[in-house]
């Protein structure tokens, strides 16, 4: 769809709906959209509010917390377009890349990267047909966010941009994604195709416009960043951030044999998204009212790290590296059995200080730890298995801790 189309089309759609003071509320701003045949995965964008973003030159997003959950509304504005490295410097890690370029057809894009690439488990157990490969998706976009924090990752000159996937194809060949300027797009680019140097009209196009080839992302510079060392002992947990704060990061199982007292436990699944957010805060509160509970709770999650670091004397790769994008570090990822010693649970994330010692900071859902670990490689282990992962409902949209 022509991007002068969208454009028209969601100034007509704020004018005719918003209050006395210029504002929408982006739910119904999106319905109204839906109504008007604008599918905003078609025009290359994951989410809603990506693709709102991306129209940052003519919408102006407020975000009211007073709400149990955030609600977001916008309103036109007047601005001075913003250059391509502005775009992907005011954007959070997860909307970068979409911020920045024109993906074309969402979807088929990534089903075209994928079947470009080296053989590869790119979604979880079981497959959602409305987004189909979700660790491909993040993969792209956080590589992206990463390499544009790096000197002279991606490439420029006057027609084109390119940056190294870090993917490789059957032959072992680097993928590139190559855009072009986007003259009439919202976004300064769009994706021309990912390619192999010299092979193809995109591929031609790479080695004609480009001397050197863009350098893959860098994580680590020490190779002990990539190891737990067992002599340090075990981590150090900020107990309070992995109970009260995560609670519902936690298995219902695990709640149910350590419940608090005078507390209904409920299935979150059964919930709506608001009512989940509140039944969290009303566990995290009763957890912490209840100190016998929160003293199980802490002797579980200690006996399950001291059976972790065991695993890791036994076989080093047990300690999986992973990047945090938010906080632009690497940490490591430990597994946790809460219920079951042969069952893993969650993924405890440590970090090596510089006295030598490990922190725990945060759990995190396996997929999310599956999301960071790949970026860095892909994950050669024996519990953190995407066929293995299943796809939790949680309040949280993203794994930003």
């Amino acid at each position: 769809m022509d991007k002068s189309i969208v454009t028209q089309t969601l100034t007509e759609l704020v004018k005719n709906n918003q209050d006395d003071k210029g504002w929408v509320n982006l739910a119904n701003l999106g319905l109204e959209l839906s109504k008007n045949r604008i599918n905003y995965k078609d025009l290359g964008f994951p989410k809603l509010t990506t693709f709102i973003a991306s129209y940052s030159d003519l919408l102006e997003v407020r975000k009211d917390e007073t709400h149990q959950l955030p609600v977001y509304f916008v309103k036109l504005r007047h601005r001075p377009s913003q250059s391509a490295k502005t775009k992907i410097i005011n954007a959070s890690p997860k909307n970068a890349l979409t911020n920045w370029a024109y993906l074309k057809h969402y979807q088929s894009t990534f089903e075209k990267l994928k079947n470009f690439a080296l053989k590869e488990r790119w979604h979880y157990k079981d497959v959602n047909p409305d987004f189909p490969y979700p660790i491909l998706s993040s993969y792209l976009h956080y590589t992206f966010y990463k390499l544009s924090q790096e000197k002279e990752k991606i490439l420029y000159n006057n027609k084109y941009a390119v940056f190294n996937t870090g993917l490789v194809d059957d032959r072992y060949e680097s993928i590139y994604a190559l855009f072009e300027k986007n003259e009439n797009g919202t976004q300064p680019y769009k994706l021309v195709e990912f390619c192999i140097p010299g092979e193809g009209y995109a591929g031609k196009e790479l080695v004609r416009n480009f001397k050197e080839m863009p350098k893959r992302a860098h994580y680590f510079s020490d190779v002990s960043d990539m190891l737990y060392d067992t002599r340090s002992g075990e981590p150090e947990l900020d107990m309070r951030h992995i109970i009260l704060d995560n609670a519902g990061r936690l298995p219902l199982r695990f709640l149910s044999e350590n419940s608090p007292k005078n507390f209904e436990l409920k299935n979150p699944d059964l919930l709506t998204i608001e009512d989940r957010y509140n039944y969290y805060q009303e566990l995290s509160n009763a957890i912490e009212k209840d100190s016998k509970t929160y003293r199980n709770l802490t002797n579980r999650l200690k006996d399950s790290i001291s059976l972790a670091i065991k695993r890791i004397e036994w076989n080093f790769k047990t300690a999986i590296p992973m990047y945090y994008p938010t906080m632009d570090k690497m940490s490591l990822l430990l597994p946790l059995s809460l219920i079951d010693d042969e069952i893993v649970d969650v993924a405890l994330v440590v970090e090596k200080t510089k006295s030598g010692n490990y922190i725990g900071h945060t759990i995190l859902p396996l997929n999310w730890a599956y999301n960071n670990a790949r970026l860095v490689a892909r994950p050669d282990s024996d519990w953190l298995v995407a066929e293995k992962i299943e796809i939790l409902k949680d309040i949280e949209d993203d794994d930003e801790d």
